[in-house]
């Protein structure tokens, strides 16, 4: 039997204010397609990150993180001492505001909000904030986005070189299902340009 990868998302009901939690069901469902068996599982922040394949950290409210953070003020290190022990992760937004520094000693400043589709080096996704942190950013196995929503939803490409690059599966192999939903991720990819 081969291995279940287990996918992780830290506090849902905190952290998924744009619907986040869709790119674990991304990579569940393309994985699927494949034939590899995965598992998604809602974190507290309390479990040890690795035992997990993968990390979803979604975007939050202020009051949120403040919220989630009081309860569990050592997940931003458990955090990032996963990505620097070669964990893979996804932080969108405010996730990845609070972790770009503590990876890169680069403080991310707030600026004039932009609220706009854009394309990053053929990564397409709305970003919403004033934030002036990468909007598309690799650390080791981390991708830190300021593209909000399941972002891998409409960047197919983005999600199988996240399990190429993971070993989780040969993404060559193509199936009737994955070609479908991928011609409507790019019919998406268009009409969010041309609106």
């Amino acid at each position: 039997m081969s291995k279940v990868i287990c996918l992780g998302a830290i506090s849902p009901t905190h952290l998924n204010l744009n619907g986040d939690l869709g790119n674990l069901l991304v990579l569940k469902k393309r994985l699927e397609w494949r034939n590899v068996e995965s598992s998604i599982s809602h974190l507290n922040g309390s479990e040890d990150l690795n035992d997990f394949d993968y990390i979803l950290v979604g975007h939050g409210s202020n009051a949120a993180w403040k919220q989630l953070l009081d309860s569990r003020s050592d997940l931003l290190g458990k955090l990032v001492a996963y990505v620097e022990s070669d964990g893979a992760l996804l932080a969108v937004a405010a996730a990845a505001d609070r972790l770009q520094p503590l990876l890169t000693g680069v403080e991310v400043t707030l600026g004039e909000r932009v609220s706009e589709f854009l394309d990053v080096d053929g990564v397409v996704g709305y970003k919403n904030s004033g934030s002036q942190g990468e909007n598309l950013f690799w650390y080791k196995k981390a991708l830190l986005t300021q593209l909000h929503g399941p972002v891998l939803a409409k960047n197919p490409v983005l999600a199988d070189q996240i399990i190429s690059s993971n070993g989780w599966a040969d993404i060559r192999l193509r199936i009737q299902e994955l070609d479908a939903v991928d011609e409507l991720a790019a019919q998406s990819r268009k009409i969010a340009f041309e609106h």
